[in-house]
Parts: C-alpha cells; sequence; structure tokens
C-alpha cells in the first residue's frame, strides 16, 4: 500500500522532494510494525489483542486533540 501511494503520487506530480522525505522516514516504522504483527500473531488472545487495539485508539485520539 505504501508503495501503491507512492506511485500515484508519482503519477500525478505531487511528489515533491518534502513527499519523499516523509515516505523515507516513515518506511522504518512500515517495516517495524509488520515484524511486530507477524511475531505477536496468534501468541495473544483476543482480549488482550482488544485492549491493544482500545488503547492504541485512545492514545491516537488523544493526539489528535494536541
Amino acid at each position: 500500500m505504501f508503495a501503491v501511494a507512492a506511485l500515484l503520487l508519482g503519477a500525478k506530480g505531487a511528489l515533491t522532494f518534502e513527499t519523499a522525505k516523509l515516505f523515507a522516514l516513515g518506511l522504518p516504522f512500515l517495516f517495524g510494525g509488520t515484524w511486530l504483527g507477524l511475531k505477536l500473531f496468534g501468541r495473544i488472545d483476543e482480549t488482550t489483542f482488544r485492549r491493544i487495539v482500545l488503547a492504541l485508539l485512545l492514545v491516537s485520539g488523544i493526539a489528535l486533540l494536541f
């Protein structure tokens, strides 16, 4: 999805140096999240997963307020 977004931005001519820099900054977090998700898949139960998702949504919502 990350690569497709980059290709579409490039095709529209909206890919600037600043956009490319932000994409490059996001790549390690993308790979880290994917790696962590693959490591945790099947190791945590559904209740724990729901709690983690709700906590992340709470943090994300608070971050949007500030």
